[in-house]
């Protein structure tokens, strides 16, 4: 740790293999429980995940789990520095328990071209979310447009969670798949499969789609590789030796088990060899990537590596052995992948600048000095760790230099206590309990400044403070407890670099649909015309229509117009889409931005 910069009261270390400084550019500041029921959990967010071009039209989008509320929302960048727009939020008459959705991915399983939002939650299996198509509309429905149910697909659970999942083409067939780790109940219910769509969905409607099983593998059924020692954590797909097919690792919490699957036609995935099929990474110590690892190709060779974080297990005598490590699995070229051995594991130790844990998992190189970086999300003070390769073999841990990259904010509290001791006075805090939890870097650059990002969601962070208040009577202490609402309510920040002398800390500013304003008509009642105003926070494509009181469209005063941020007014001249005059009535106009509206009422008299 070799430089320390004090910005707004946040404390960052920064170590000297960094040419640049390094700052929180955006952070959000969540409205309390009692501002906004569904918003102010985003206080806790399990995961994050991140999309280059949601719908098409070159705009970055963020999705996050609501890990208080069971819900997903999506935010877009909105091409304005540091300001994001709430586009979209899962349903809530579907939340699922077991504290579901814990992971959030973007894919296109059924092929369309049409881009979806994909959850697992406990209960009801993994829904899918399809985008509408229309231009701008950000809508993924109010209903998921398909569920894979584990319970007609596999004849299993739909209990349970899966901490990561992804959807790519694994087997090389020009369709995706879905490849998820399902830690479920009783032990026969947790599996790894592999399942692709029939068919395509539309937004809210299955149409005549459905899903095929590709692969399956069952905990119970697999002693031989020690998969049934523990639950199933990750399934992750790489190409691990440059030839051109992908490997799946399985890993399940068994001593950090790991477990390579080859890939080696369509619809094939095949277990490895009983002699060497499996290399538990823990040593004898029961840890375990808990949110899962990444694959990349960090040494430009041509073959993917993965990286998996340690959450650590006890040793016999209560300590933590393996606090630190990162384990980077890797093959050589063209060499077999139907088994794995201790010659196939790198551990580079970080013990030495990191705490307790360590969660999510990104890479990039934020500094944009040409040296891949490995980014380690964590708790206890330290919020992300980096290991930085320096060059030559990538499996030597002495070309690997490691250091805090950004340390836990002054002021994220969630005790202080005031102690009055005949007057000597003395305060002392407690930190809440805050981690950065499954970020997301992979070279990101969720605002397209030329800056990487690291997308850091954060679990944890407390929305009150309790406040103790002792002050000693001459016998003993009189306690006073109150609840004061926190300032740092930051359940997610952005880390970019920045090549200037120093770093500013910015409020992430976030666009709510509240912030577009539909005002009432006038005059109203009106006849034969009115004016109806609105404002725009932000630029966007903008339909204005006018109903009658049952519903039944009327006049289409704008239809998808792209508007600039601003005021506007639009007159309506009592007449319908045929240009005929309307009857005497009440009538409803609405704003649409997006997946979101508002109406108001108005009266024509004649």
């Amino acid at each position: 740790m070799k430089k320390v910069l004090t910005l707004l009261a946040v404390l960052m270390m920064v170590s000297s293999i960094y040419a640049q400084n390094v700052g929180v550019v955006a952070y959000y500041n969540a409205p309390t429980a009692a501002e906004d029921s569904v918003l102010s959990g985003l206080t806790s967010l399990r995961g994050a995940n991140y999309i280059d071009d949601l719908l098409g039209d070159g705009n970055s989008a963020i999705a996050v789990t609501n890990y208080n509320y069971g819900t997903v929302q999506i935010f877009a960048n909105t091409g304005t520095d540091n300001q994001i727009e709430l586009k979209w939020v899962s349903p809530t008459d579907i939340s699922a328990g077991g504290s579901t959705p814990r992971y959030v991915a973007f894919g296109d399983l059924d092929n369309d071209g049409l881009n979806e939002v994909i959850v697992q939650l406990a209960g009801i299996g993994v829904a899918i979310f399809e985008w509408d198509g229309v231009a701008g509309s950000y809508n993924f429905g109010t209903q998921p447009s398909q569920i894979v149910n584990f319970e007609a697909l596999a004849s299993a659970s739909n209990s349970g969670h899966a901490e990561y999942f992804e959807v790519n083409d694994v087997d090389g067939d020009g369709e995706n798949e879905l490849t998820i780790a399902l830690n479920s109940s009783p032990n026969e219910n947790d599996r790894y499969y592999i399942i692709s769509a029939v068919g395509n969905w539309v937004t809210n409607q299955p149409g005549f789609s459905g899903f095929t099983l590709e692969g399956e593998f069952v905990r119970t059924n697999m002693a031989d590789y020690a998969v049934d020692g523990g639950s199933p954590y990750a399934m992750i797909s790489a190409d691990l030796n440059g030839n051109g097919k992908k490997e799946l690792l399985l890993h399940n919490w068994n001593l950090k088990n790991v477990v390579p699957i080859t890939v080696p036609s369509a619809n094939t995935y095949n277990l490895p060899n009983t002699t060497n099929g499996n290399l538990q990474l823990g040593d004898g110590i029961d840890d375990v990537a808990l949110f899962s690892g990444v694959a990349a190709d960090l040494d430009d060779n041509g073959r993917e590596e993965i990286y998996l974080p340690t959450y650590p297990g006890q040793d016999g005598e209560g300590g933590y052995p393996h606090i630190g490590w990162l384990h980077i699995i890797h093959y050589g070229d063209g060499e077999a992948t139907n088994e794995i051995t201790a010659e196939n594991a790198t551990v580079i130790d970080m013990s030495e600048i990191t705490t307790l844990d360590q969660f999510g998992i990104g890479y990039g190189d934020l500094d944009g000095n040409g040296k891949p970086n490995v980014y380690i999300g964590g708790g206890n003070g330290v919020n992300i760790n980096t290991a930085e390769f320096q060059g030559g073999d990538i499996t030597d841990p002495a070309n690997w230099t490691v250091a805090n990259l950004f340390e836990r904010e002054e002021g994220t509290y969630s005790r202080i206590v005031y102690i009055d001791s005949a007057g000597v006075l003395d305060t002392n805090v407690t930190y809440s309990s805050e981690f950065v939890s499954k970020l997301y870097a992979k070279n990101t650059d969720f605002d397209k400044d030329g800056k990487q990002d690291i997308i850091m969601p954060y679990q944890g962070t407390v929305d009150s403070i309790t406040v103790l208040n002792l002050t000693w009577n001459g016998t003993k202490y009189d306690t006073v407890t109150s609840r004061i609402q926190a300032e740092k309510r930051w359940g997610l920040k952005i880390l970019e670099a920045d090549g200037a002398t120093s770093v500013e800390l910015k409020e992430m500013d976030i666009v709510l649909p509240s912030d577009y304003v539909l005002e009432q008509n006038f005059p109203n009642p009106f006849n034969p015309t009115t004016n109806i105003r609105f404002s725009l926070p932000v630029n966007n494509n903008i339909t204005l229509t006018v109903y009658d009181a049952l519903g039944r469209e009327v006049k289409t005063l704008l239809s998808g117009e792209e508007l600039q941020k601003g005021s506007y007014e639009v007159t309506w001249d009592g007449t319908n889409n045929f240009g005929s005059k309307v009857s005497t009535g009440m009538y409803i106009y609405t704003l649409k931005y997006g997946n979101f509206s508002k109406s108001m009422k108005m009266m024509l008299v004649k």
